[in-house]
């Protein structure tokens, strides 16, 4: 049987976790909104960015309310972090892999990724990849987003 004192030692780290996990979700989506009309950046820049891996980058964004078809749930996934989701997030400047465009998600208004693109002017060719990925290509930067990455606090 656990004592008190790891009970509350439990707690608190299970606390600091969630705390942690907050910050992230929310230096992701104040990254997302960094990236300027017409431009676009990776889920994998933003991992290296932010120090955090690919897999949250791509939960996160895949998870956005706005959308109208997000994953299906697994009843072993825990409620992810609330985060300041808005629907001005421009969720599809974020690209997979050297700019092709991911899974085929779903706005509200039911416009793909790639129709949004293309009302910002970015040519998609018929692969779903960027045609002139590297000229579009946003660096982020702590002064091109506003956000100083943090190296992460060891949790107890």
């Amino acid at each position: 049987m656990h004592d008190t004192v790891e009970i509350h030692t439990i707690f608190q780290d299970a606390c600091a976790l969630k705390a942690e996990y907050t910050r992230i979700n929310e230096h992701i989506v104040r990254v997302v909104c960094a990236v300027p009309h017409g431009r676009v950046t990776t889920v994998e820049a933003i991992s290296h960015f932010l120090l955090v891996p690919a897999h949250h980058v791509t939960y996160l964004l895949a998870r956005r309310p706005d959308t109208n078809g997000p994953a299906p749930e697994r009843p072993s996934d825990p409620a992810p972090p609330q985060v300041s989701w808005q629907s001005s997030v421009p969720w599809h400047r974020v690209l997979a892999h050297r700019g092709a465009i991911g899974r085929p998600f779903l706005d509200a208004n039911g416009r793909t990724q790639a129709q949004h693109l293309i009302a910002e002017g970015v040519a998609v060719d018929f692969r779903g990849r960027i045609a002139e990925f590297e000229t579009r290509f946003f660096e982020l930067t702590p002064a091109s987003t506003g956000v100083t990455p943090n190296v992460r606090e060891n949790v107890r």
